[in-house]
């Protein structure tokens, strides 16, 4: 093999035993094969001469094997060969009455990088059994020759081994392995690089981190690998404590989850002679084309209803406990400290009022997080993508494409960075401009305060719908974009990954959990912090202003308020918290917070009383811990969409909201929250990715977008009351 030349290719032969592989060794080569030594090692290989064009191929067989684990001597024969051989072309010889077992070992030797063809043999006998195969999308899917092939027969062997050596090009298909997995093998793979050179750099990281003995020997070998080695399995440690489970049992089940949402999209079998698994059984409830919608807005709307009810206790026992009993103590201090009346009011009136408004919502996040980390562990969410994938193709989008929108719900950033997974510029733009329709969870506590104030009993409901809005217009601007923007372009495929189901673990949810909201309480931190000081001095500049509205702030904010004064809340409050809104959604509350709470004289400090303060949080805590078990214990059984445990429904800023809102006005006000322009974090991601037009382009459209949807709202609710 070391000494062929360039005109003699080297092709080689892999795939699951008794899938024929041998068969069409045997037809290809004739007698013009043998048994010997792979050169410098004392493994036996077959090899043999085939005739090509007039010219000689040099064809060998690599034993039959389940995948490339290297568990047995015929999986490290197969994987080293083609390692260190590095053969012109590899053919995957494929069963194809059990195609989804055989595309296993596909999708590896296809991470190895090599030139790979498929060959999908038997296709006599899986017509027989009534499987239907889709080769032309199949082909598409994979980026690689896909030839139907009857070895015994020898039908379509000469096609084979002609698109093979002429077609057959180096397509390393990457699967996605989850957030975690994705960045240990992006930290890894530089360094096996660098130190191994960059053939198979993805495989060989992704090996260190399942802990694959051969590889880990090969580099053991080597005293500057050391440190790589202990990289990896301190990741993989990390990875294995927030799943619960080995690494290589994770990278299996992802590879699984590629070739079986493969095989569901290529292959339509005769369910009389399928064998049916448990995620078979629910697949056809779950992915059902018609019952899957309803199934999917249901589950989406029963964790709106959990987040929004079971989180009511902790939201007021949250409210208590900093704006209570927090800043009576801060109070006492300052007054006891006879400390300035301006830095009692920045503390109270501003800091605590503006980050203390919004920390109350961080239950809610949790709740929310937690809801959203059970469907995604338990491969529920892959089945979203399929579920929405008719209506995405409606955009000229795939399924997949979904998957960014849905990381939208959490944060509109990493949502935009999720499009890099997607393979053209057209549809990561298009559906990134789609992202920031996506209700993120920044504006939850915006929803949750005022559904709450103007909406009791229905908070959920509201909530729910807000969220689904968000949706149909994402839909409405991708129609929009496509037969305007993007009218030239065509359609793209893309495989969806499906799973299997698993029991999601304890320490992942949480960990999932805390890791998305952690952002939340480093904003408030940050952020909203500084929004609420400098929000807090602009509405107490120039020194000495008797009323708010007279003040910079006030003034800046009366200028632009009579633009929504056609969507009823054309005041200079509502106008001036939007503004802060564009630095951070979260922010629109905590300036609300300043502006309609605080400002007014501090009141004489009341006696503190640190031991009833305490037993006060401690029993709250109790008692908010064992309201939530007896909500979440009713909504289950039966979902109940008007619950009455909304959170803050008697607040300081919801009793605020409630003079200088209408029901009317407030639908518009959350509606126009939902649509207009991002966050600068949001603006500052569309402008890495698609360049600073398309952010622009974003701002200008979104805004628009929310004016006349807020009008609409407001006059719709004027005409409904």
């Amino acid at each position: 093999m070391a000494g062929r030349v360039a005109a003699m290719p080297l092709v080689v032969l892999a795939g699951n035993p008794n899938a024929g592989k041998s068969t069409i060794f045997n037809a290809l080569t004739g007698a013009r094969q043998h048994v010997g030594n792979w050169p410098g090692k004392t493994v036996a290989v077959s090899s043999g001469t085939a005739r090509w064009n007039g010219t000689s191929v040099t064809l060998v067989d690599l034993p039959g094997t389940y995948s490339l684990s290297a568990h047995s001597l015929e999986e490290a024969i197969a994987r080293d060969f083609i390692l260190e051989e590095q053969p012109d072309v590899a053919i995957i010889v494929a069963d194809a009455t059990n195609l989804e077992r055989n595309l296993y070992l596909a999708v590896q030797i296809l991470e190895l990088g090599a030139p790979t063809a498929l060959a999908l043999n038997m296709m006599d006998a899986a017509e027989a059994d009534g499987t239907a195969i889709d080769i032309h999308l199949l082909q598409r899917l994979l980026g690689i020759p896909v030839v139907p092939t009857v070895g015994s027969k020898r039908q379509g062997l000469e096609d084979l081994l002609q698109q093979a050596i002429e077609e057959a090009a180096p397509q390393p298909k990457s699967v996605d392995y989850g957030l975690e997995m994705e960045q240990a093998i992006a930290t890894l793979q530089p360094e096996v690089a660098r130190l191994i050179g960059p053939t198979a750099a993805r495989y060989t990281a992704i090996k260190l981190l399942e802990g694959d003995t051969r590889v880990i020997e090969a580099c053991s070998q080597s005293p500057a690998m050391e440190p790589l080695l202990v990289m990896a399995r301190t990741l993989a440690e990390q990875i294995e404590a927030i799943y619960g489970d080995d690494v290589e049992l994770l990278v299996a089940d992802r590879r699984y989850g590629y070739v079986h949402g493969l095989a569901h999209q290529v292959v339509t079998q005769n369910r009389s002679t399928q064998h049916r698994t448990t995620t078979d059984r629910i697949d056809d409830l779950v992915a059902h084309r018609v019952l899957g919608l309803p199934i999917f807005f249901g589950l989406m709307a029963l964790v709106f209803v959990l987040t929004a009810n079971a989180s009511a206790p902790f939201v007021t026992w949250v409210d208590i406990t900093v704006n209570g009993v927090l800043a009576g103590w801060v109070t006492a201090v300052l007054t006891a400290l006879s400390a300035p009346a301006w830095l009692l009011s920045l503390l109270v009136d501003g800091i605590l009022a503006g980050v203390g408004g919004v920390l109350v919502f961080l239950p809610v996040l949790l709740v929310l997080y937690f809801c959203l980390a059970v469907l995604e562990d338990s491969g529920y969410m892959a089945r979203a993508a399929f579920v929405m994938d008719r209506l995405m193709h409606l955009l000229g989008l795939h399924g997949k494409s979904f998957i960014p929108l849905v990381v939208g719900f959490g944060c509109n950033v990493p949502g935009i960075l999720a499009t890099r997974t997607l393979e053209n510029r057209r549809d990561r733009l298009m559906t990134g401009l789609m992202v920031p329709l996506m209700s993120c969870a920044a504006r939850l506590p915006i929803y949750v305060i005022f559904a709450a104030a103007f909406f009791p009993g229905h908070a959920a409901l509201v909530v729910f719908g807000l969220y689904v809005l968000g949706i149909a217009l994402a839909v409405l601007s991708g129609l929009l974009f496509r037969r305007t923007l993007f009218a030239k372009t065509a359609d793209s495929l893309f495989v969806l990954e499906l799973p299997p189901y698993r029991k999601p673990a304890l320490h992942g949810l949480l960990t999932h959990m805390w890791r998305h909201s952690e952002e939340f309480v480093r904003k408030a931190a940050t952020v909203i912090l500084l929004a609420s000081m400098v929000v807090w001095a602009l509405l107490n500049l120039p020194v000495g202003v008797d009323d708010t509205a007279d003040s910079l702030f006030g003034q800046a904010a009366s200028a632009v308020a009579p633009v929504f004064a056609p969507l009823g809340f054309g005041n200079w409050e509502a106008t001036g918290s939007l503004a802060t809104g564009l630095v951070a959604k979260e922010v629109v509350i905590s300036s609300m917070s300043v502006i309609y709470l605080g400002g007014d004289e501090a009141e004489e400090a009341q006696p503190v009383n640190v031991v009833d303060d305490l037993r006060t949080v401690v029993v709250g805590f109790g008692e908010a811990v064992l309201e939530s078990i007896k909500i979440v214990v009713s909504i289950v059984p039966g979902i109940n969409l008007v619950g009455d445990q909304s959170p803050e429904g008697d607040t300081g800023l919801s009793i605020a909201l409630q003079r200088n809102f209408t029901p009317a006005s407030a639908a518009a006000f959350l509606v126009f929250v939902l649509i207009y322009a991002p966050c600068v974090a949001t603006v500052g991601a569309l402008k890495s990715e698609y360049g600073g037009r398309w952010a622009t382009f974003s701002i200008v459209y979104l805004t628009v977008l929310a004016w006349i949807a807020g009008f609409l709202t407001y006059r719709l609710a004027l005409w409904l009351a």
